[in-house]
């Protein structure tokens, strides 16, 4: 086994129930270019992805450089292996120069060697300049610098997707100039695949493989000959036809027996603990390893490109600085507000009605000798004095028929109608009392009539007129020299917390902070690791040596510092800027947004982790934030719900933590205090629950 650096024996790898992988066997000596020929979709780069440690596979062998993939001490994936994938897998706001310094450190590298291996590789490849954004670079650029982070820490072992795609002739005549000359010199070992078959005419070794099936393995020169043909397309094309009816050469057939007679005949030579580890139980290990080491260097590279992958993005500074900003302030400027210029019919019919424009504030309440109260033209001081109010916009009308037809056409939201003789009739309500005719009761009646079609403006009209009226009629008794409080209910309303003047927003508002923090928290984090997935970007960094811990804790602890400057600016716009009262702790209120943050984070690795593409992510995000925004008590309160509603309600990670956050800026309730503890502690307990789900199923996708 010492002459092989990859050694596979009947492996097989399924995706649900389509198998990829059918019993395939393969060797790569040390030393030698292995060109792995094939169709898309035939399996190969399932086969690279089970080589370096990245898939799983379900039975047989796989060895790579005396150990197996997934084993901490085989160094795969890790710095033995050089890995370029048929995708750039690069980050596209690196410059080339921050591509190579980056896997060089991930490989651990110096940083004196990395700058000197950097400056062979520029020359050698042509890279493009130091200064050069990625996303600026030509596709065949882009590959190139992809080329040069597979080389840039001189591997044992190079597997290279596609590495020619898109490269000049004569650089691609150069590389493998280069490749023939390293594998010799250094004993490197060179896996690649390719679509130009007759381009590996220049490799070692070829692997001809069809429908998850390597057909044969050899030399180009040895199949060449066994098929009397002068191409390698009609080798693969008669292998192909073999292959569909059934019958493949002797010497393909044998192959799987050459690496069970090399595993068998080498097995003293390897140490006992390799030979103990399965497939599985070798990626086992890879993935306790992934979860249980932090590397300081790795986790610096790790951070500076999430950082410079930030600040290089223009849109993704504004979008996750300003639009928590900007949602604040729509909803300041739009919910919850007292509601203005509302149309309402005024339909007055009292006769002294057409003085109103000269009407006198003292002659509507006269006292006689007889401490006696006199009326006149009270609803002349009702619309002037009392109705005066923004909410209302008043619209006059002659008959009670016409404004009847405008609201039911839209064109008003109620009316109000006022009766012939309104101040006597009430004068004699008041005089009478118990005794008032049915008469006198009604004819002293305001009549209202609400359009209740949108029911938040008519209760808001029914409560704001009724508002007034009291305060209308507590003016009447002033004057009529009534004691002091004769109109006010016969019921004492004293308020321990809040005021009945403060808008509806502000039972609203800690709702939307904890809410918007959430669904920020969450769409950041899931955006970005998948977009790293998806660029292969994550991939590459693990195969290189980073661990699935590491590159998470680069993302929280980066966005967590994100999250700092989310929270203090809905402090400082709310509780600074707007004055909106707080009575405890601001430090409290602020770690109470931050965690509720960073539960988010964790909700958004947890929907990264079982989602394949942003827009399945998009989709999982807004479709849990709406219910969770519908269950959280900020739009209605949890107590308007079911028992059962409830409790599944401050179960979920919002609704228990704006309850809290209300105790805290209105009760000034402290941190000592068991009401305040629940709302801590759900965060934090959520944010436990989605990353061991989120590890659950990074394991599983392996």
């Amino acid at each position: 086994m010492s002459n092989y650096s990859v050694l596979v024996q009947d492996v097989v790898k399924s995706y649900g129930h389509t198998q990829i992988l059918k019993k395939l066997c393969m060797t790569v000596e040390k030393g030698q270019i292995y060109g792995l020929l094939g169709s898309s979709g035939c399996g190969k780069t399932t086969l690279l992805n089970a080589i370096v440690g990245r898939k799983r596979i379900e039975s047989g062998e796989i060895w790579v450089l005396g150990g197996k993939p997934g084993d901490p001490a085989s160094g795969v994936p890790g710095p033995k292996v050089g890995y370029m994938p048929q995708e750039i897998s690069l980050t596209r706001e690196f410059t080339v120069k921050d591509a190579i310094f980056y896997f060089g450190r991930i490989y651990n590298m110096k940083e004196s060697d990395i700058k000197a291996r950097y400056k062979e590789l520029l020359d050698l490849l042509h890279l493009p300049p130091d200064d050069r954004s990625l996303k600026d670079c030509s596709g065949g650029q882009q590959r190139r610098v992809s080329f040069a982070v597979a080389l840039i820490h001189q591997p044992k072992l190079l597997i290279l997707d596609e590495p020619t795609v898109g490269i000049d002739p004569l650089l691609r005549e150069k590389i493998w100039s280069y490749l023939i000359d390293i594998t010799k010199r250094e004993n490197l070992s060179v896996i690649i695949t390719t679509h130009y078959i007759e381009e590996c005419r220049q490799a070692d070794k070829i692997g001809l493989m069809r429908d998850g099936r390597l057909l044969t393995e050899d030399s180009p020169a040895n199949l060449l000959r066994t098929f009397n043909t002068d191409t390698l397309e009609e080798v693969f094309l008669s292998l192909s036809r073999q292959q569909e009816a059934g019958v493949l050469p002797e010497k393909s057939q044998a192959i799987g027996s050459f690496v069970e007679s090399s595993l068998h005949d080498s097995a003293a030579s390897v140490p006992s603990d390799w030979q103990r580890y399965s497939s599985t139980e070798g990626l086992t290990k890879q993935s306790r390893g992934n979860f249980g080491f932090v590397n300081k260097r790795r986790m610096n590279a790790m951070f500076d490109k999430n950082l410079k992958q930030f600040y290089r993005n223009v849109f993704a500074v504004l979008f996750l600085l300003l639009i928590p900003v900007i949602v604040m302030l729509v909803t300041i400027y739009s919910i919850g507000l007292d509601m203005k210029n509302i149309p309402i019919g005024i339909i007055n019919d009292e006769e002294m009605s057409a003085h109103c424009p000269d009407f006198s504030l003292n002659d509507t309440v006269l006292v006689d000798k007889s401490h006696s109260c006199h009326f006149h033209n009270l609803s002349c001081r009702f619309l002037k004095y009392h109705l005066d109010h923004p909410m209302i916009k008043k619209v006059e009308y002659d008959s009670i028929d016409t404004a009847i037809d405008d609201v039911t056409h839209g064109k008003l939201y109620g009316i109000m109608y006022f009766a012939e003789n309104y101040s006597s009739y009430l004068e004699q309500r008041l005089h009478d009392d118990i005794s008032a005719s049915n008469e006198v009761l009604d004819l002293s009646t305001i009549k209202v009539r609400l359009d209740m079609s949108n029911q938040q403006i008519g209760i808001s009209v029914k409560n704001k007129l009724t508002t007034l009226y009291l305060d209308f009629q507590k003016s009447l008794f002033k004057d009529c020299k009534f004691a002091k409080g004769f109109g006010d209910l016969p019921v004492q309303t004293n308020y321990e917390y809040g005021s009945m003047d403060e808008p509806y927003q502000i039972f609203m508002m800690p709702g939307i902070v904890i809410t918007m923090t959430f669904f920020f928290g969450s769409m950041m984090t899931s955006q970005i690791l998948i977009t790293e997935k998806l660029e292969g970007v994550w991939d590459r960094s693990i195969i290189a040596g980073a661990t699935s811990l590491e590159l998470i804790i680069s993302h929280f602890s980066f966005q967590a510092c994100i999250a700092v400057i989310q929270s203090l600016e809905v402090i400082i716009l709310l509780y600074g800027i707007y004055q909106y009262e707080y009575v405890g702790s601001l430090f409290l209120v602020y770690a109470l947004i931050y965690l509720e943050g960073i539960c988010g984070m964790a909700f958004g690795l947890f929907v990264s982790a079982s989602c394949s593409n942003i827009s399945m992510a998009s989709n999982a995000t807004l479709g849990f934030y709406l219910p969770l925004i519908v269950l959280s008590g900020c739009i209605w309160p949890l107590q308007g719900m079911s028992n059962a509603l409830q409790t599944f309600a401050r179960l979920l990670p919002v609704a228990v933590p704006i309850e809290t956050l209300i105790k805290i800026t209105k009760k000034g309730l402290s941190v000592d205090s068991w009401q305040v503890i629940p709302g801590l502690a759900t965060p934090v307990i959520w944010t436990v629950i989605f990353v061991v789900l989120s590890i659950i199923f990074m394991k599983r996708q392996q």
